[in-house]
């Protein structure tokens, strides 16, 4: 039966539309949620369901997520997230130890490692750190020039708990449509951090990279690849760069009217962080799906995943709860960064 998920939730677009909305409507109702349908409660986050919903990521988020939540909203330091996150990297530069809470694996891999560089920048990590050298070397040592990718993870993850998406039955290269995910995001990581790339080997990523641009008129496959390129569009060079912004603008045209009913577990706060973000080329799509959000925070504050592992159900329980502080400080991040446009907390300082 696990046989059946082989691969990653991230690159299953049917499971995840289907499977997603289905166990997340039930766990919603579960935890008290409302009718996401009724408009009138959909304006706005109370402060205090704010309040509530930072109380929340105080008693139940790890310390690695409590930590972010300090340095953005109470000015608790950056020096503080990078003690919790070198607590998630391992001997040999990458991350594992269940950063990414699905994969409970003691070991590297370079979907942690990607986990792991999402923190590192969004605490504003310099770039000259131990830290960022080891992860990156990492990520070198792990690339597969021969056909240019990087596995998502490797067949020890079966020996830990996880879940079922993250089983690996073999490791193949991926096809143009999904390469993406992670190997344009990891590949936007070592051009951020170049210095510590061999020259010959960057300018071959990059040129995989293009030659996937070229070959497509809008990204194809699951939204995760769409959220691999867009959060690192930026960090290619400005020839590269320009490409993706080209091919995000036209996906985003295509899919903002239908994004609701795509998304499956995908929140928009994975999406849209900040003001700059391409999607918001398309506001009123990008509004109603925050107000839909806001709708869905739960009674105790927070906002909980809408899967289910299925498999190891006690260690699932452990990381149902971690993707809950994750979530709702990710949550309030973006609400907070798109307050001043569009008004989205209620008497927010």
């Amino acid at each position: 039966m696990i046989d059946d998920f082989h691969g990653s939730i991230r690159g299953n677009a049917s499971f995840c539309v289907c499977w997603g909305f289905v166990a997340g409507n039930a766990a919603y109702y579960m935890r008290g949620q409302g009718n996401l349908e009724t408009e009138e409660a959909l304006m706005k986050l109370t402060k205090e369901r704010f309040e509530d919903a930072c109380e929340f990521i105080r008693k139940n988020a790890r310390p690695l997520d409590q930590s972010m939540f300090r340095y953005h909203f109470e000015e608790g330091s950056k020096e503080d997230v990078l003690i919790e996150l070198a607590q998630y990297q391992n001997l040999d530069g990458g991350f594992g130890n269940g950063i990414e809470p699905d994969i409970r694996l003691k070991a590297s891999s370079p979907m942690a490692t990607s986990v792991g560089l999402q923190y590192y920048l969004d605490a504003n990590g310099d770039p000259d750190s131990d830290m960022v050298k080891g992860a990156i070397e990492y990520l070198v040592s792990t690339y597969d020039a021969s056909d240019d990718y990087w596995p998502s993870t490797f067949a020890d993850v079966n020996n830990e708990p996880h879940a079922p998406w993250w089983y690996v039955k073999k490791i193949e290269s991926p096809q143009d449509e999904s390469w993406a995910n992670p190997s344009a995001e990891l590949a936007g990581y070592l051009n951020s951090f170049s210095g510590y790339v061999p020259t010959d080997l960057l300018a071959q990523i990059n040129q995989k990279a293009k030659k996937i641009l070229e070959n497509q008129s809008i990204i194809p496959g699951s939204l995760y690849n769409i959220l691999c390129w867009n959060r690192v569009y930026k960090h290619f060079p400005e020839s590269i760069s320009a490409k993706i912004r080209n091919k995000l603008l036209a996906t985003f045209m295509i899919l903002a009217s239908k994004l609701q009913e795509k998304m499956g577990e995908i929140r928009i706060f994975w999406i849209v962080s900040d003001e700059e973000n391409l999607l918001l080329s398309h506001p009123k799509e990008v509004h109603r799906l925050l107000e839909l959000e806001i709708g869905r925070q739960t009674d105790d504050g927070g906002w909980w995943p809408t899967w289910k592992w299925g498999q190891f159900e006690d260690i699932w329980a452990i990381a149902e709860k971690e993707w809950a502080g994750k979530m709702t400080y990710g949550c309030l991040r973006t609400l907070r960064n798109l307050n001043r446009k569009n008004n989205l907390i209620e008497k927010l300082e």
